[in-house]
């Protein structure tokens, strides 16, 4: 069994088609896409559009919930950019997707079992997210294990084998490969602009690949200086924040 593994699309539908190419290509057998699917200043509708045309696994991210909202009043910029372009049904979808789900043995979540918005394996080191402990991601998973766990949220491609012999993979980002974020403020960078995802091969062992998938990314920057937003632009280029 082999399964295509992404996460933090954001919106980025060019990365997300090439992403899915490379995936049919490899011929996995189910996909699962562990959330945030439409914020950001690129293509909010279309990239749900093509989500929910195939056939794959979802679990909600923070901004995922975020668009559940009744109007845009109090959301930030990418979240309102986006809140304005789906409409009600597809922001439904994004809202109404389950917080967890277990794949073919994998336990899967957007960034921890309980709350979206913690970091599982990384942590806020002088302004940059840094490697967890183990010590620390167990904490953090609270008791909860499976042999594989799958999350996301800090758009960073990173695997652990846990002191129980599981393994918790984050395939890193579709759709955008740097921020800067400000509780507390930090940066997320990949240091590439290149979409990535990731496949797990499930067996007697576990095996993981992670994969780089090259996009028109100069076209995605274009579009989010196009709508205002030269942050986008920027990480989209290069994979860093500004700074």
């Amino acid at each position: 069994m082999r399964l295509g593994v992404i996460a933090d699309v954001h919106g980025n539908l060019l990365a997300l088609e090439a992403v899915l190419a490379r995936l049919d290509e490899m011929s996995v057998d189910r996909l699962i896409n562990l959330g945030d699917c439409a914020s950001g200043p690129l293509w909010p509708a279309e990239s749900v559009a093509l989500l929910r045309s195939r056939d794959m696994s979802h679990v909600r991210g923070n901004h995922d919930r975020a668009l559940g909202a009744a109007s845009p009043e109090g959301l930030g910029a990418s979240d309102g950019y986006a809140w304005r372009v789906l409409d009600p049904q597809a922001r439904g979808w994004l809202a109404g997707m389950p917080v967890e789900a277990m794949v073919e043995g994998a336990l899967c979540f957007h960034a921890t079992p309980d709350h979206d918005e913690t970091y599982l394996m990384e942590e806020v080191y002088d302004g940059r997210l840094v490697p967890s402990s183990i010590a620390a991601i167990e904490q953090r998973l609270k008791g909860r294990t499976a042999p594989l766990m799958l999350c996301g949220h800090s758009h960073l491609p990173r695997a652990a084998r846990l002191s129980s012999g599981a393994i918790v993979l984050n395939p890193g980002s579709v759709g955008n490969p740097a921020y800067r974020d400000t509780n507390p403020t930090h940066v997320s960078e990949s240091g590439m602009p290149h979409a990535r995802f990731a496949v797990v091969t499930l067996g007697e062992e576990i095996a993981i690949e992670h994969h780089l998938a090259i996009y028109d990314w100069e076209r995605s920057a274009k579009r989010a200086e196009a709508n205002g937003r030269a942050d986008w632009a920027h990480a989209l280029r290069t994979g860093t924040a500004l700074p």
